[in-house]
């Protein structure tokens, strides 16, 4: 028979002291004596007492908790947001309830519903499309608690959002190939429908077109799978006239380029160079190390936790709170000068 977990009643009989001088010791609501207080957390050790925080915030009203939603756990950019956000929670005193949504809708606002009903306090959210999140506040008829947009729906009205100069970082990505030579650069990504996946392209473009290159670009959308991303690319390395450069506008696209690349027996960067976008380890575990733009990650979840703080306790003035971070280029070994194209071996 399991052993009955020690009350916080057992703590005060063990000490001598009433319950409410125990709970005051182990809640800090009021000062206690000295002595008193070690006699409680002598009893407390010796119990192996652990207090519910749990009973004490339903006590209080206040669960503690805060909801977060991504797109995909498994994809670095979110597994790196969720990282900060778990250290903002643990120097806040709240727990996460994490929950993913694959790129789903239907699945997202699911999810999001069934935080809410855990009685959550905020929520961190990266939606599935850009206009999700205020479908959801639609149908519920904005009965949501206080929540922050990252990355997706920078636009959305009634909700504060935390986003990347997206463009700014295409633009100096592509700018970045031009200075190298290269005339055909394509620009990979999963799709066409996020806005920051757009302002990507609206950057890249306008690079383009300052180097009176436009008739020359070249967007190939390959879904959301590796293995269509790399069978799209692939299509366009086997033309006469295949681009030079590769600009990846996803972490993923990026490792699609490589695979691709590789596949035909390319070299990177002598026949092809290749940039991604977002910056993790695996960029720098094999060379040529990874030329990229990174999205300044830890200031998403610095940010989005401060903004929803700022909600939960009152003090936030405006309505809808945007914020735009800074990217940054960070060039490596795998974008050089371009060259004349290899002609690709027959069956590769």
């Amino acid at each position: 028979m399991s052993r009955k977990a020690p009350t916080i009643h057992d703590v005060a009989l063990r000490a001598g002291v009433s319950p409410a001088t125990a709970s005051n010791v182990v809640n800090g609501n009021r000062p206690v004596g000295e002595e008193s207080r070690a006699r409680v957390l002598r009893a407390i050790a010796e119990l192996g007492y652990r207090p519910n925080h749990l009973a004490a915030a339903l006590r209080a009203k206040r669960s503690r908790l805060i909801g977060v939603a991504v797109p995909e756990i498994s994809n670095p950019f979110f597994a790196s947001l969720v990282h900060g956000l778990e250290e903002q929670a643990a120097a806040s005193d709240y727990e996460l309830v994490l929950v993913s949504t694959g790129e789903d809708g239907a699945a997202e606002r699911r999810r999001i519903e069934a935080l809410i009903d855990r009685q959550i306090e905020g929520l961190i959210v990266v939606p599935s499309r850009d206009d999700s999140f205020s479908a959801l506040r639609e149908k519920r008829g904005r009965a949501l608690p206080p929540a922050v947009l990252v990355d997706r729906g920078c636009e959305s009205p009634g909700v504060d959002t935390v986003g990347a100069e997206c463009a700014a970082g295409a633009y100096a990505a592509t700018r970045h190939l031009i200075e190298l030579g290269h005339r055909d650069i394509a620009a990979l990504t999963p799709s066409r429908h996020l806005a920051n996946i757009r302002a990507r392209i609206d950057g890249y473009g306008r690079a383009l077109a300052e180097a009176d290159l436009s008739a020359r670009a070249r967007v190939c959308v390959g879904g959301q799978h590796i293995d269509a991303l790399r069978g799209a690319i692939e299509q366009d390395l086997h033309r006469a006239d295949r681009p030079t450069a590769i600009f990846a506008l996803t972490n993923v696209a990026a490792l699609a380029a490589i695979k691709a690349v590789r596949a035909l027996g390319l070299d990177i960067p002598g026949d092809v160079s290749i940039v991604g976008f977002d910056d993790f380890d695996w960029m720098c575990a094999l060379r040529p190390y990874l030329t990229t733009v990174a999205q300044p990650v830890d200031e998403f979840a610095s940010s989005a936790w401060r903004l929803l703080m700022q909600r939960l306790s009152g003090a936030a003035k405006e309505d809808d709170v945007r914020i735009e971070l800074p990217c940054a280029l960070k060039v490596r070994e795998s974008t050089g000068p371009a060259r004349p194209r290899l002609k690709i071996a027959a069956g590769a």
